[in-house]
């Protein structure tokens, strides 16, 4: 056989053991044969040469079958992490198919959470507790993307390698593992690194740059899989918001559909003349509750089941709803409306369904509505009682006089002028005043008084013993239905018709001196006694003794408990023009003394005391004072000469 023969024979047979993809260990057999069976040296080294070619043939067949498997696993794994639907099972997989990729002993990742600021474990392959998926502080995750970086990180012996970055939880997850090599690639989002995918054996190991970049890839892959489960939590989490709207929406559709039509059944009772017992207990039935109608004399004209255990609670909550026209709650569930009709007050509706049970506030709006309907229907002719003690008033502030009958007849209205009445005066701004004239026509009403407007002012006459308490409560129940402030003037009276007109007069020249003083928001209201020597002027006939009394009775007292001379220490101090010197020497001691002293009336009097109005007051006093003693001597001298 030529030698060419024998060369081409010998390529055919490395062709053929590739071909068989035979062993490696089959390629050394055709050199081994040649050297055995005495071929020349140059055949031998031919054959060799081949060998060594076929092998790395072989090699990158090798090679080339194994990046197809993982380049075939790879995308599978890509496949499997685009399936999942939640985060867990994401991370699961994760690591799952990282531990198939590398064929290491160990794979976990930690995910930094967004959501709810926590960090999420994943692991495969662990043989201590950190095995599936868990939440964790997030301060492990932070330090060890903080220990990775930006870029993998790998070595063969964790334990004797210094240059690998530490952190608390890659030296537990090492030493409860018992892992030697390991490598870690950070998850970056958008250029932030958002967690770190790791791999480690138990076993020294060197990682190659394919197995680097296959992490990296993985790593890659998983970022984009968990923003896209993040996605459709959120989708998901949108919809169900939408789908729990839409029911809401719904359900509120359909109570407003029945709110409507049990409205409307109500209306129809109303209008049909239905009796009003009937129509409390169908909408007493309506509104799950026991319904109480009361009348305008806030007598009840239809009453529920139960009974009441604060009758005067249940009187206090009509008249506030009624006179501050407002819906008004109480404590133990039960809900009272005003029932009107245009601006006319009909009564209040009472409904009592429980603490525990709230009502149908759009059907009490219905039922008040029909309630209202109802009782206009069954009032009959409109009474005159109201519009005629309004008027009587308005002919008494004329000065119009008043006959025996028309008393009379104001005395069976519950209007006696004899009895002890409050007169309270406020201004009637025109820009307010149907919202003032409707409220004080239920208020006076309910209270058994009369209201007119009289040379621009409201003018209330109520029955009460103290003109104050009672000005005091107008003056808040108008703040609170104006939203501001109102001056008020009040006084008392009784004896009849020209005691009224003179209380009347008083009021409103105390409404104007708040007007003139520039007091018109003062908290509270205003009586002559209360403006000092004003007041006075006011009223002629006011007691000199209680101006006196008002205004110095701590330093009077205190002279005659202690024997000292303050009331004389004050005249000096007045008369030499407010200077403690002059009047020390006016009085003939020190001028420290002075001093004491006015320390002592500013401790009785307040810190006040010296400024203009109120020395002005002390002033008068002090003269009233002496003038009033030397009558009172005068008068004792008299009765002794007698």
């Amino acid at each position: 056989m030529s030698e060419d023969t024998a060369t081409l024979s010998d390529a055919v047979t490395y062709l053929e053991l590739l071909a068989m993809r035979a062993s490696r260990g089959a390629f050394s057999h055709p050199a081994s044969q040649a050297r055995r069976g005495g071929a020349p040296p140059h055949v031998v080294e031919d054959l060799e040469r081949a060998e060594q070619l076929a092998l790395g043939i072989e090699q990158q067949m090798a090679d080339l079958e194994r990046r197809k498997n993982e380049l075939a696993l790879l995308m599978d794994s890509t496949r499997a992490l685009a399936e999942q639907g939640d985060l867990d099972s994401l991370l699961t997989t994760l690591v799952r198919r990282t531990r198939l990729l590398l064929h290491v002993d160990m794979a976990w990742v930690l995910l930094l959470d967004s959501d709810d600021g926590s960090c999420i474990r994943a692991a495969d392959g662990a043989i201590s507790v950190l095995g599936g998926v868990a939440r964790v502080p997030v301060w492990q995750g932070l330090n060890a993307v903080n220990a990775v970086g930006q870029s993998p990180v790998w070595t063969a012996d964790c334990h004797r390698d210094d240059t690998l970055p530490r952190s608390e939880h890659i030296e537990a997850v090492v030493l409860e593992e018992g892992l030697t090599a390991l490598l870690a690639v950070p998850l970056r989002s958008e250029g932030r690194v958002v967690g770190v995918l790791f791999g480690g054996d138990r076993v020294a190991r060197s990682y190659t740059a394919d197995e680097v970049a296959t992490m990296s890839t993985v790593a890659t892959y998983a970022v984009s899989a968990v923003k896209s489960v993040q996605a459709l939590d959120l989708a998901r989490g949108r919809a169900g918001d939408l789908a729990a709207e839409v029911d809401r929406l719904r359900a509120r559709e359909r109570a407003q559909r029945h709110t409507a039509e049990s409205g409307r059944r109500l209306v129809e009772l109303a209008l049909g003349g239905v009796d009003v017992k009937a129509f409390a207990a169908t909408a007493g039935r309506l509104l799950d509750g026991a319904l109480w109608l009361r009348d305008e004399n806030d007598d009840t004209m239809a009453r529920g089941d139960g009974r009441w255990d604060d009758v005067q609670e249940l009187a206090a909550a009509a008249f506030t709803a009624r006179a501050e026209q407002r819906v008004v709650h109480l404590d133990d569930g039960t809900v009272v409306a005003p029932v009107r009709a245009g601006e006319e007050d009909r009564g209040a509706f009472v409904l009592r369904c429980g603490a525990d049970r709230a009502p149908d506030m759009d059907l009490v709006r219905y039922a008040v509505q029909a309630a209202a309907i109802l009782v206009t229907l069954n009032r009959g002719a409109e009474s005159a009682d109201r519009k005629f003690r309004d008027e009587a008033l308005d002919r008494l502030l004329d000065g119009v006089p008043f006959s025996r009958r028309c008393q009379r007849r104001l005395k069976g209205l519950g209007l006696d002028l004899n009895r002890r009445h409050a007169v309270i005066v406020t201004p009637f701004p025109a820009g307010e005043g149907h919202a003032l004239s409707t409220w004080t026509s239920t208020f006076v009403w309910l209270r058994g008084g009369a209201r007119t407007v009289h040379n621009g002012h409201l003018v209330i006459l109520l029955p009460h013993s103290d003109a104050r308490e009672a000005a005091r409560d107008v003056k808040q129940r108008l703040a609170k239905t104006l939203g501001r402030p109102v001056p008020v003037g009040a006084a008392s009276a009784s004896g009849g018709p020209q005691e009224l007109l003179a209380a009347y007069r008083e009021a409103a020249a105390c409404l104007d001196v708040l007007t003139i003083l520039g007091k018109e928001d003062a908290d509270a209201p205003v009586m002559a006694d209360e403006l000092g020597f004003v007041g006075m002027l006011l009223g002629g006939s006011r007691d000199i003794g209680a101006f006196i009394e008002q205004t110095l009775g701590p330093i009077l007292t205190y002279d005659e408990r202690r024997s000292t001379n303050l009331a004389a220490t004050l005249e000096a101090y007045f008369a030499a023009g407010a200077s403690p010197t002059y009047a020390a020497e006016a009085l003939r001691v020190h001028t420290n003394t002075v001093t004491r002293r006015l320390e002592r009336v500013s401790q009785l009097l307040g810190p006040e005391w010296q400024q203009p109005g109120p020395a002005l007051e002390i002033q008068l006093a002090l003269r009233l004072s002496k003038v009033s003693g030397s009558l009172r001597g005068h008068a004792v001298a008299g009765q002794g000469v007698s």
